[in-house]
Parts: structure tokens; C-alpha cells; sequence
């Protein structure tokens, strides 16, 4: 079984010190994001999840991709745009469809799928 990334740290050998620390850093931003998020911080955790998402997307991890959109789509809601709500959960679904996702995880995306159909009253 292949474990390797597609980003260009995995294919440097003796980079799995930069890889870990990376991999780290990219779980505590998400983390940081979903607490501002708690605390009504929503413009600043959609700064910092939007960077996140470009370097999550290198690093080819498809289940924390799949918390960051959702994420995101519960802050597009929060904020009350819901074109951004609907294309970030599209997105969300669209990596979830390639991974298995935990029952739990595969839970909150068709939540938020009911909320934002129940908000626009399909």
C-alpha cells in the first residue's frame, strides 16, 4: 500500500520530520478555525480555512478536506450565504465520495444538507 502524498515535501527523501510538522499544524488550524467558530468568529475562521484548504488539497488528505468544507459550509450558513453554504458542502461530498468517511462524519454532512434544503424551504 502506497502512503505516500502527492505534494513535493513526500517525494524529497528524509522529509518526514517537514511532513509530520506539517501534517500537524494543518489539524490545529482546522481546530482553531472550528473554536472561532464556537466563539462567533466567523470571518477569521474563513481566513484561516481558506488557507488551510490550498494546503490540505497538496497534501492529498481527503478526510480532513472533508472537515474543512463542511466546516466551511456551517460558517457560510452562520454568516447567511448560502450559495457559499451549498458549494462548500458540494465540495465536502465530492471528497467524501472518494474515501470511506466515518458514520459520524457522513452524519453532519447530510445535517448540513438538511438545514441549508430546510433554509431554502425544498
Amino acid at each position: 500500500m502506497d502512503l505516500s502524498f502527492s505534494c513535493p515535501a513526500a517525494k524529497i527523501p528524509r522529509t518526514s520530520a517537514l511532513q509530520i510538522a506539517l501534517c500537524k499544524e494543518m489539524v490545529v488550524e482546522v481546530r482553531l478555525a472550528a473554536l472561532l467558530t464556537e466563539n462567533k468568529e466567523f470571518s477569521e475562521a474563513l481566513t484561516l480555512l481558506s488557507s488551510s484548504v490550498k494546503e490540505v488539497r497538496r497534501l492529498d488528505d481527503k478526510l480532513l478536506l472533508v472537515d474543512i468544507e463542511l466546516l466551511e459550509s456551517k460558517l457560510h450558513f452562520s454568516l447567511r450565504n448560502l450559495p457559499k453554504a451549498k458549494v462548500a458542502l458540494t465540495a465536502a461530498r465530492t471528497a467524501a465520495n472518494a474515501i470511506y468517511v466515518p458514520p459520524a462524519q457522513q452524519g453532519a454532512i447530510d445535517l448540513q444538507s438538511g438545514l441549508l434544503h430546510a433554509e431554502e424551504k425544498d
